[in-house]
């Protein structure tokens, strides 16, 4: 199943906003780029299943980093892009059912681990993404007896809009998914339990 980071792109912006609201020296400035290094931070932190079949539950914390050169003329990536996967840590464990016995993991819980990333339809990356679920004990009679699940690893495509520089001189959307951040350095998406902080800087 593929994966979608979606409304990512410049194309959610209000572009038909007035001109009095655009900033006109920002405009300018990431008008006239064509190369652009973004270093792009993703923090995850949602309540989320920690068994492969969906069970149980638990406080999650993830981390990714990337960084990559992109042509904004051509919307494509040059060079490789690099990446670094940080460990996930789980806090909270519960059952789905506040009264029955939490789950007990079997080992590690790895929620996003980037293995790869290309160019991906439409002007976007496509990044490959691995969970990995370890064995768990979960409450089968709620405080009785617990069932074993066996552990799995799902590995699967998982698209990512770049947003254009462009969108430091626009209004953000009313839908506060995207927000820029006051020194207007870096362009946040708030998306899914995920925050992703992109900074871009100008090359060319």
């Amino acid at each position: 199943m593929r994966r979608s980071i979606a409304a990512l792109l410049l194309g959610v912006l209000p572009l038909g906003a007035g001109a009095q609201q655009m900033d006109m020296e920002a405009l300018a400035k990431w008008g006239a780029a064509d190369l652009v290094r973004y270093h792009i931070v993703g923090d995850y932190r949602d309540a989320r299943s920690v068994a492969s079949d969906g069970s149980g539950m638990a406080d999650v914390v993830d981390r990714v980093i990337v960084d990559l050169t992109w042509k904004l003329s051509e919307s494509k990536l040059v060079g490789a892009p690099t990446f670094q996967n940080f460990k996930t840590t789980v806090s909270n464990l519960r059952d789905r059912e506040r009264a029955c016995l939490a789950p007990i993991l079997k080992g590690e819980l790895e929620v996003f681990d980037v293995l790869a990333i290309k160019e991906g339809l439409g002007g976007s990356l496509e990044m490959t993404v691995r969970t990995t679920y370890p064995t768990a004990e979960i409450a089968q009679f709620c405080t009785a007896s617990r069932r074993t699940v066996p552990g799995k690893t799902a590995t699967e495509p998982m698209e990512f809009g770049i947003v254009s520089p462009v969108a430091f001189a626009m209004p953000p959307p009313a839908s506060g998914e995207l927000v820029i951040t006051p020194d207007k350095k870096s362009i946040v998406v708030k998306k899914h339990g995920w925050t992703w902080t992109m900074t871009p800087t100008m090359t060319k």
